[in-house]
Parts: structure tokens; sequence; C-alpha cells
């Protein structure tokens, strides 16, 4: 075991509580309802929905809000019921050291092919501590996202700096058993990756088993450093490293040196042809790992004669390994020497940066602030178009109707008054929030409408009565129609026919001259024959004339003169409203109080 000054103060003491004080992370609950609250905000001052759809879409937030909290709730009590242990090792194991060291050491989560290399490496202890690293032992892949972030928290900010891969060459036999478990661990860096917020770069560190040839220690032999490792030229940039080393051998030791390179040189081109692709490759449903260094070493121990190393080796040499039984198979793990962890191949990977999570949230925070405001400017946008292209359009409309048609005029005219109020409320109360953001454009339009409103002018009320001369209908006497007298008639048949749905009142009149009674009747007779004739020529139904005959009981002028008697033989001919209809409205035509024009059908 590699360990120096800063391993042997790690047995001092332990503290309970941890040395770095409480363990903070992302704020997701708090960030959720952040969101909420801008969305809620939204909703009320600029939605332009309508206030069910807006009751609707606030239920839905709020209920996404609270599943949304309680799914972080329930992350938070699973992390740190997988890390809570592993944290309180570490604390301990640090407490005796200065409170930078956090900061100032590297952080390796270690994984493992097997259990057996990872007892070797860490024995019944959780962290190893040496002058390189502080390495983290994750045996489940299941809790490495929660391990990767709960350091994260633990160094305020600055997660683990690598993933180390150990495998062990010698105890892997079923290739399908091998990439299942890569193929784990791979998916397992990848969310521990998601969840610390950067791409963990992963160190493989492979173990072959020797029988110790020499005196010395084996070293690493591999590559590391930023960027990704390249699988085509791998094999010989450990081939020329194990080369320069079985070189520099003393004559007594350069044949078993020499055997341990050969030994190393196919465990790498083995590396490389099963255990890289594997990790790098791009697979589906999951993404390629950064494998940043790569690096072998021998162990003591008798090769395994059937491992997927073995084999490979036998297909490229033609030779096959004897058949041995491990002299460590027997051995307690405690006793025995811990492996050596990957600390030379570390150093070429860079220290991560401290990534606050409370600066990432209020960076989120803000780009949630960010986009509800475009949201709102967008909806207030949209809203004033629309706002000032119906005003426009109900004026143009207005403009476009004939003034001859004046219940559409009327009719257009309430939609401009409609306009009117709303743009002048905006005017003294203010613009709402839902138009305003710097996007309110329909003031001008506020004097155009007035203007529109004043300029309206009704039309002339049509003439309520026509009065015909009895003398140029009629002989002296008489109630049958003149031959000339449809001159006379026509004038009255167009205004029936402009007001079709008008009743038609025909009432004849005389002077005082003869018996009441003969004048009573010769009016009576003189207005049914006026209300054929129109009948016939306008093709109404007689049903909408009304007749009635007065004699001399309504004079307009004295009978005591020629002039006078002579205005008093008259025929009127009066418009009215259909008594239907007003029953339907509850009151009689104004000016028609009492007529009887509504006792005939």
């Amino acid at each position: 075991m590699t360990q120096g000054a800063m391993g042997s103060k790690t047995a001092s003491s332990v503290v309970a509580g941890g040395v770095f004080g409480p363990v903070r992370g992302y704020p997701y609950r708090t960030l959720f309802g952040w969101i909420a609250l801008l969305a809620i905000v939204w909703l009320v001052l600029c939605s332009p929905w309508s206030s069910g759809w807006n009751i609707g879409a606030g239920v839905a937030v709020m209920i996404c809000t609270a599943v949304a909290m309680v799914i972080a709730t329930r992350r938070a009590l699973t992390r740190t019921e997988a890390t809570q242990p592993v944290l309180r090792k570490i604390d301990g194991a640090l407490s005796a050291l200065p409170a930078d060291i956090k900061r100032n050491t590297p952080i390796v989560l270690v994984a493992s092919t097997t259990e057996t290399l990872m007892a070797h490496a860490f024995g019944n202890e959780a962290v190893r501590v040496t002058d390189t690293a502080i390495w983290v032992r994750a045996s489940d892949p299941a809790k490495l996202a929660h391990l990767a972030d709960s350091l994260k928290r633990w160094r305020e900010g600055q997660g683990p700096d690598a993933v180390a891969l150990l495998v062990d060459a010698d105890a892997a036999n079923d290739q399908a058993a091998l990439t299942g478990v890569l193929r784990r661990w791979r998916a397992a860096v990848g969310e521990a990756s998601r969840a610390v917020g950067y791409p963990m770069p992963v160190c493989l560190a492979v173990y072959a088993n020797e029988r110790r040839p020499t005196s010395d220690e084996c070293p690493w032999f591999g590559v590391s450093g930023s960027s990704d490792i390249e699988l085509a030229t791998l094999p010989e940039a450990i081939a020329t490293r194990l080369a320069a080393y079985a070189g520099m051998a003393i004559p007594e030791e350069r044949e078993a040196r020499a055997r341990r390179a050969a030994r190393l040189d196919a465990a790498a081109q083995w590396t490389s042809a099963v255990v890289l692709p594997v990790l790098i490759d791009e697979q589906r449903g999951t993404r390629a790992v950064h494998v940043c260094a790569v690096g072998l070493m021998a162990v003591s121990s008798y090769p395994a004669h059937d491992s997927l190393l073995a084999k490979y080796v036998s297909g490229i040499t033609a030779l096959t390994l004897p058949v041995n039984v491990s002299a460590t198979a027997s051995e307690n793990i405690d006793n025995v020497a811990r492996y050596p962890l990957p600390e030379s191949l570390m150093r070429g990977i860079a220290a991560q940066q401290i990534h606050r999570p409370l600066s990432r949230a209020l960076a989120h925070g803000f780009l949630a602030l960010v986009a509800v405001f475009c949201a709102a400017a967008g909806a207030s946008a949209w809203q004033n178009r629309n706002l000032v292209e119906r005003v426009n359009n109900d004026m143009a409309r207005y403009r476009a109707i004939p003034e001859s048609m004046d219940a559409a005029r009327v009719d257009a005219l309430s939609a401009i008054k409609r306009d009117r109020d709303q743009l002048s409320r905006y005017a003294s109360d203010g613009v709402p929030p839902r138009l305003s953001l710097g996007f309110y454009r329909a003031a001008p339009l506020l004097p155009v409408a007035t203007a529109l409103i004043a300029g309206y002018q009704p039309p002339a009320p049509p003439p309520s009565m026509i009065e015909l001369n009895s003398l140029s209908l009629f002989n002296s006497g008489s109630a049958v129609l003149n031959p000339g007298s449809n001159r006379v008639l026509v004038g009255a048949l167009e205004l029936i026919k402009e007001h079709a749905s008008k009743r038609v009142l025909i009432a004849g009149h005389t002077d005082s001259v003869g018996d009441p009674r003969s004048n009573q009747s010769l009016s009576e007779a003189r207005a049914g024959s006026v209300r054929d004739w129109l009948a016939d020529a306008s093709g109404i139904s007689p049903t909408r004339f009304a007749i009635q005959g007065y004699g001399d009981t309504r004079p307009k002028a004295s009978n005591e003169t020629e002039a006078g008697r002579a205005a008093n033989r008259r025929v009127e001919i009066t418009l009215v409203p259909d008594c239907r209809d007003d029953r339907k409205n509850g009151a009689p035509p104004e000016g028609h109080e009492g007529t009887v024009a509504c006792s005939f059908n």
C-alpha cells in the first residue's frame, strides 16, 4: 500500500458530525416554488386565455410543483440513506487533517468488476487515503450517482475528480458476464455525471496476475491525460513503455522483466480489444464514458488458465497456461497486501472546478424569470395586435355600410361604442399588465372612434301620413276612383313598398254638407276603394291594411267656407308599426296610442 504522511495521520481520531459543516446541495424545491410562482403571476397578469383556461392551468402548475417537490424530497432521502455512512467515514478519516484538504486532494470514486479485487484494494475500509488522492469505495452501481452528488455537496460544490474502474483480468472467464458488468458501470458513470453536472473522467486500471519474477514491485504502465484515450494507438504506446522497462533491467532480472512485459503487453492488447470497446463505443440507451487514463499492473498471484485473458493470449501465441491453484485463495484478505491503486495515472487527470449549487440555482432562477418575461412580452404583443386589429375592423365595417342601411350602421356603431368605452377606461385607469410592457398602441384609435360616434346622423324619419284630396280621386258623392287617380296614388304606393313591414291605415273624411250618415258611409267606401287599389298594385296582403271612415267628425278647417270644406274632403294614408310587434315589445308605438289600426286584421 502506497501511503505517505497524509495517510499516517488518518487513523488518529474520528470527530462526530463532520469537519466540513452541513452538506448543502442544489435547492430543487426552492427553484420549483420560484418557477410555480412565476407561472401563476403570468397566468394572473399576462395570460391571453380565458378565465377557465387560466384556472385550469394554475391548478395544473400547482399539482406539477407538488409532485416535483415530493420527488425531490424522496431523492434527497434516498441519497442520504445511501451515502451517509460513507460520508461519516470520510469525515472520520480526514478529521485530523487541515480543513482545506478536501479541495487540495482529489477525490476518486473506485469501482471494480469483482468484489474480490475491491477487497484487495480496500480491505474492509470504505475510504483509502494516499499521497495522491482520497479513494472512496463504490461497490454498487445503483448508488454511484447518489455518492457522487453527496461528495459534491460535502465539498461545497467541488465534485469527485474521476472514477477509477478496477478490472481483474484473471477473474473474467465469461465474456457476457464481463460485458454486463462493464455496461452497468458505464451507465452508472453516465448517471453520476448527470447528477454532478459534468462528465466525470474514467481511469481504467487493469490487474494481471503473475508469480512475482523480480524483486521489485511492478509499476503502472499506461497513459493518462485530459482528453479521451485513442483506442488505436493505446497498445503501441503501452508496448513502448514496456520495452523500455524491460531494457533497463539488470542482467539477473532481464529475463523475468521480459516475461512480465510480455504478459502485460498481451493484457494491454486484450484490454483494447475486449474491455475498452464496451466503455467508449456509442450504444443504444447509454452514452460513452470519457476514458482519460488506462493503466496495467502485474500483481503477485497465480495466473488463471481459464480466464478470458488466458484464452486471448493462447489465441495469439498458441501457448496454454498450466493449471495452478491460487496460493491466496485460502488466505484471509486482511493479511494480504493491498493492491496499489492507480495513483500515477491520476496525476494526468485535471482536478474538477468548484460548481457552487447556489450560483447554479440563481442562474437557473434568472433564466426562468427571463423565460416568463419573454412569454409575458409575447402575450402582450399578441393581445395588443388583436386589440388594434379588432378596433380597426369595427371602424372599417361601419364606414363600409351605406347610409341607407341604417339598422346595420347602428349595429356596427354599437361595437365602436364598446371599443370607445374600453379605450377610455384604459386611458383613465391605466393599461392592464397584459397589454402594457411597451406594446400598447391603441391610444391613437380613441379620438378616431369618438369622432365616428359623434358624426353619426340618423336618417330622416319617413312621412307618417299622406293626405290625398278626394276631388282628385273621386267624383262628387261617388266612391269609385276616377280613371286618372292612378297618378295621385303612385306616391303613396312607393312609400308603402319601402315600408312593407308596417301596417297601413286609410281614413276617409268628408265635409259637413249633406246627411251625416251618408257622409260616414261615403268616407268608409272611399277608404275601401283606395285600400283595394293599393293592395292590388303593391301585392301586399289586404290584411295589412285597415280602413276607417270618419265622415265629417274630424274637420281640418271650418266648413263655413268653400276652401275649408274642400280641405275637409280628403283621404289620409298613415303608416303605423304592426300591432303584433308592439305587443311583443310591451307598449304601443309612440304617437299612436289608442289607434284603431291594430283592431283590424
